[in-house]
Order: C-alpha cells, then structure tokens, then sequence
C-alpha cells in the first residue's frame, strides 16, 4: 500500500529560514497504522543519537542496504545541544523547543534521507534529546509542544487525532499470515517518573559500572504509563511471526547506571513477565541512546528472577548507537578517515552481551528470509557508516516461538 507525501513548507525556527520538502512514497505516520497484509517484510533497518547538523555519511550506507522500514530509536535531533541557556527550566525549555523545527527540517532536506523517505515505511519514537533536554520524562514542561514538533516531523496531518492523545507510541502488522512482521513503537520519555539519583561516587562511576541512577525501588513509579500499557497488552496479542518493538532505551542490558528499563525494575519484570504469560512469541527488541552499539539476550541464569521472566526463547536486544554521534566521535576518527587510530573503550558490565561493544557511527539492520527452514531466519546486524556489517546474529522464526522449548536454532 502508497500513498503520496504532499509538498508542505517547513517552518523554521525564528523564522530564519523556510525549507520546502518534496518526497513521494509512504506517508509518514506515527500512529497506529491498519495492517498491510500485502507486504512482505525482509529488511528493516533503524538507528539513533543523529545530529541533523553535522555530517552523516551513514546515511548512504542505509540507503544503499534498501531498507523498506526505517525505525527511529530516538534522538533524532540534538535539540539540547550545544547547551541551552536560561536560568530556569522553562526558560531553557523554550530554547530547545525552538530549535527542534530547525533541526528536524535539516534531517528532512538531507538529500539521502529523501530518497529513504521515497522508498521506505518510516515510524519512530523518541528519546530525550529530541523530547528535549537530558534525561527528562514526564517532568519535561514542553512534552505537549514537542510532541507537536515530533508529529510534523513524520508528515502527521494536522486534524490526526495523535495529535491530541499524549505519547507517540504507535504499531503496525505488515504481511500476509505466516510472514507477518508487527512492529510496536514505544514512548519511554511522555509518561516516564523521574529518575533516582544514586549519589555514587566519581570512583564508583568507573571500572564496569558507570553511570549516575540507581534503580527505584518505589513501584507506584513508571516508565510507560497506565494508558501505554494497556494499549501494549492489547497489541501483543495480536497475530505475528515475529515483532519488533522499539523502545529507545535498552531492555536487557541491566548492569550499567545509565538510563536503562531496570531503573524502574518493577516495569522491566512486567515487560518480560509479559511475554513469558502470555506465550507472546517471536520478540526482538531494538534500542538506542548508548553511543555505542551491542548486542544483548537474555539469561535467565543470570537474573533473580529466572524462569519467571523467561519467555522459552532467544529474547535479544539489539542497540544501535549512534549514526552519527558515537561515543569516540571527538576523541578520535571515524573508520573512513585515512588516519585512523586505536580507540580505547572503558570496560562496561552486561551480563547478557554477545560479542563485542562496537563504538563507531553505524545503523542496525535486520534481514528476514522467508524461504528458510523453520518458517524462516532472521539475521540482526549492525552495519558501519561504510556499510560494512561489524556484528551478525542469525536465529529461525521457530525459535523464536515460545511453543519451541528449546534455546535452539541460533548462528553466527
């Protein structure tokens, strides 16, 4: 199913300048879509922390892979950057929400972008520094005008009822029965409770366990909301070989003091506990937010909770971070350059990581061959800004499937 992008003039912010973008192809929507039972899914790719203002070569690396789904995993724009002044948070919150048609119209205009737009079914959430400023949740006072931002951004008509109902989160089936591919887009950012300070010395920020919070203890806390979990109970039950759900911060990685799932662990064991009850198979998670990219599953054996959180199956979360912001982006070059030099990463726990962090610019991908034993195989990777794939996961859509019993069919 197409549809045709109508020409709209962007304005930018303070009136500096107007930029008029011209796409055709699927209308960008972030709500939830009617199923599109005619479109087969083999590749979805997806990334984030992109700076709309610096240089992205990536993006012809994405491009090029011919994705037909592009998935925001947030921060699509770097709205608090460089710092905004103000002496008060509303004083700050009005400089950042200023910048953000600026900023996303910058993304729009970029030459590959259109051409991805042209080509591809795009939907998205959001993180904080396209929400608005560091770390915020529910407790960010511009969230309503944001969000406003975030839906022009996507091409939402202006009488689209998303546009009154908080939160983005949204979803979508695509594919006939037996190759449906469900797509659940998460809001972690809308409905979020504020985060708890763990106080940890500068020492203790270092040597496997860096980071700044400590998990809530407080259950009456919340990542999602009321609202977005009945919704997401709701849309897991719907039929699908496989689904991918985006939520901008990681799930499975539990071990750093950054911002996580597992500083609201009540909500982190709901999620999982979730699609272990209610039998929800074919799960793959896709995060962002980390600056560097890795690729996570869950041990049961190494959780508290075991068997209660263990859906029967390979469970993985595949971060990828950044497309233009990682982490050595100032330190050092990218892999492009022509003088390279080593990167030295500081060592960082996760006890359900597979394989090796990769810290340079690069988007995620995932690849799915209907025609492979099993009812199919899906390949999860992350690819450099070349284009290049740094990390592969193969797993059949069977074993993906709670009913299967066993950790079974995984590959390199």
């Amino acid at each position: 199913m197409s549809f045709t992008l109508v020409a709209r003039r962007l304005q930018l912010s303070r009136a500096i300048f107007a930029l008029l973008v011209l796409a055709s192809g699927p209308v960008l929507r972030a709500f939830d879509l009617p199923a599109q039972p005619d479109k087969v899914i083999q590749r979805v790719a997806f990334g984030s922390c992109n700076n709309s203002t610096q240089p992205a070569p990536v993006w012809d690396a994405v491009v090029k892979a011919d994705p037909q789904v592009w998935l925001w995993l947030g921060d699509t724009v770097y709205a608090d950057v460089p710092r905004p002044s103000g002496d008060t948070l509303e004083e700050r919150t009005r400089v950042v929400l200023d910048r953000l048609p600026d900023l996303y119209g910058r993304q729009r205009a970029l030459p590959a972008y259109q051409r991805l737009m042209s080509r591809a079914l795009i939907m998205g959430t959001w993180d904080d520094h396209d929400y608005g400023l560091n770390d915020m949740g529910a407790d960010f006072p511009g969230r309503a005008e944001a969000q406003q931002h975030f839906f022009d951004f996507y091409g939402e008509p202006k009488d689209s009822p998303r546009r009154t109902r908080p939160g983005v989160y949204s979803s979508i089936v695509l594919g006939p029965s037996g190759k449906r591919v469900q797509i659940v887009v998460l809001d972690t950012r809308s409905f979020r409770s504020p985060l708890e300070d763990g106080n940890f010395p500068k020492d203790q920020r270092v040597e496997g366990r860096p980071g700044p919070y400590r998990p809530s203890i407080d259950s009456a806390t919340t990542l999602l909301g009321p609202d977005q979990w009945s919704w997401l109970e709701r849309t897991l039950q719907q039929p699908a070989e496989v689904r991918i759900i985006v939520t901008s911060i990681q799930l499975i990685a539990d071990d750093h003091r950054f911002e996580k799932w597992g500083n609201f662990p009540h909500e982190r064991r709901r999620l999982l506990r979730l699609i272990r009850d209610q039998r929800i198979g074919g799960v793959i998670v896709v995060s962002g937010d980390r600056h560097t990219g890795e690729l996570s599953c869950l041990d049961p054996l190494r959780e508290p909770e075991g068997k209660e959180i263990d859906p029967g199956y390979p469970l993985f979360d595949l971060t990828s971070s950044a497309l233009n912001r990682s982490a050595p982006i100032i330190a050092s070059p990218q892999l492009t350059s022509s003088e390279r030099r080593p990167v030295v990463f500081s060592h960082e726990i996760n006890r359900h990581r597979i394989g090796s962090r990769f810290g340079y610019n690069h988007f995620g991908l995932i690849e799915i061959d209907w025609s492979a034993a099993g009812g199919g195989e899906v390949t999860l990777s992350l690819r450099s800004e070349t284009g290049d794939e740094v990390l592969r996961q193969r797993v059949s859509v069977a074993a993906l499937q709670p009913a299967s019993g066993a950790r079974a069919g995984l590959g390199n």
